[in-house]
């Protein structure tokens, strides 16, 4: 059996989609407010900015 290479695209879009849909559930069924959700997606930004960000500086050295 032969092994692919990982498509790390299909995986970050995979998971958005996933978060997504999991926001709207949330909104949907009022376990959370649309102020909350907004904060919680800056934060998801930031953070996996950072990480990027961390992992490329990595790579370089």
């Amino acid at each position: 059996m032969n092994t692919h290479p990982m498509r790390w695209d299909a995986l970050v879009f995979g998971v958005l989609f996933t978060l997504s849909l999991v926001g709207w559930a949330l909104l949907h069924y009022d376990l959370a407010s649309a102020d909350g959700l907004a904060v919680a997606g800056l934060v998801t930004l930031i953070v996996a900015g950072i990480a990027g960000i961390a992992l490329t500086l990595r790579r370089k050295s």
